[in-house]
């Protein structure tokens, strides 16, 4: 992993082609500097979506990154983040369920479909996909969690039928 001065991540973000660029361990590095605010106000269109990206594919370093950064969020970013998570439950739910069990995200906000403009069958089955991987966590640590998310997506796909 690359290690960048936090006034070389600066200097990345005033530049587009490169601010995309960042890894996990640069946010972290901004964040150690400034607030969550700061550094969400500092990031361009390409590189916000490139996060979202990366939480969406479900890559654990991302992941854990959106607690840190959802302190400085508005209404825009905070509701990109909590659709973002809910698409995340499918690539990697114990990773999600973890967010959820050491932040103040709800699984009434996370585990249901946060998808626009889908027709109910595709609805169903992507809360069908998330249901089984949510299922499929293990770890005591986030049985609450899990059964909450469980719960809330079995909710969500009712919903989804009526």
């Amino acid at each position: 992993m690359r290690t960048i001065g936090v006034a070389a991540i600066l200097a990345a973000l005033s530049l587009p082609a490169l601010s995309a660029d960042l890894t996990p361990g640069d946010f972290r590095a901004l964040l150690a500097e400034s607030d969550a605010t700061v550094v969400l106000r500092s990031l361009d269109e390409a590189s916000w979506n490139a996060f979202l990206t990366h939480v969406e594919a479900g890559d654990r370093g991302w992941i854990d990154l959106v607690p840190l950064l959802a302190a400085g969020t508005d209404a825009g970013t905070s509701e990109s983040l909590v659709i973002t998570l809910s698409r995340a439950l499918r690539a990697n739910p114990q990773g999600v369920l973890s967010v959820l069990a050491s932040s103040s995200y709800a699984a009434s906000d996370i585990c249901v479909d946060n998808e626009i403009e889908i027709s109910t069958l595709d609805a169903v089955r992507l809360i069908d996909e998330a249901l089984v991987k949510v299922a499929g966590v293990l770890d005591p640590a986030l049985s609450q969690v899990r059964n909450e998310c469980i719960y809330a997506l079995s909710d969500a796909r009712i919903a989804a039928l009526i």
